[in-house]
């Protein structure tokens, strides 16, 4: 029996469809499953510059830090990656608490399997030198969605989260911790 043009031209339609299938489900697999950064950061300091990068990209990642469970991930905000977002002033103005008041600032997602307030939580940033303060976000954004890398339904939660704190020269490590669950992630200090 002779084969149809539908019949032919289905294999060739259907070809870019799974490449592009394919290549999100590696690249969802290649960004969950790699470990998360670590190693020591050089956070900018009063009198001293930021340390160099190949790229905003690079220098954002090195300071990016992501829990064991993957529930919490957070990006420590230092002028070595936040210069790089923009003209002076509107970069100034976004980073508001790192720049004007000089708190110790985080980048926060949170994606945990159940529904929360994150405006409704405590988080601890504690340092090496027993320094222990307590925050939670003034506000937050977040969306419901399937995380295949986590294992399913996820809820997915972005905001910024200050503390009035500023390590010192001594402070060797800092970690933020979701009190919620014990989550947390931490920085190893280079001086």
């Amino acid at each position: 029996m002779p084969e149809s043009r539908l019949a032919r031209a289905r294999p060739r339609r259907l070809a870019p469809a799974l490449a592009a299938l394919f290549a999100l489900a590696l690249g969802a697999c290649q960004s969950a499953d790699g470990p998360p950064p670590s190693g020591p950061v050089r956070p900018t300091g009063a009198g001293r510059a930021p340390a160099s990068y190949a790229s905003a990209a690079e220098a954002r990642a090195a300071f990016t830090r992501r829990s064991p469970g993957g529930v919490l991930t957070a990006t420590l905000q230092d002028a070595a990656w936040l210069r790089a977002q923009g003209p002076p002033e509107e970069v100034e103005r976004r980073y508001r608490s790192y720049f004007e008041h000089g708190y110790t600032t985080f980048d926060v997602e949170l994606r945990p399997r159940e529904f929360t307030r994150p405006t409704q939580e405590a988080f601890r940033l504690e340092d090496s030198q027993g320094q222990v303060v307590q925050g939670r976000p003034l506000s937050f954004q977040s969306s419901m969605g399937v995380s295949r890398d986590l294992g399913g339904d996820r809820f997915d939660y972005s905001f910024e989260l200050s503390f009035a704190y500023v390590p010192d020269a001594d402070v060797r490590w800092i970690r933020l911790t979701r009190e919620l669950d014990g989550e947390s992630v931490e920085w190893s200090l280079a001086r």
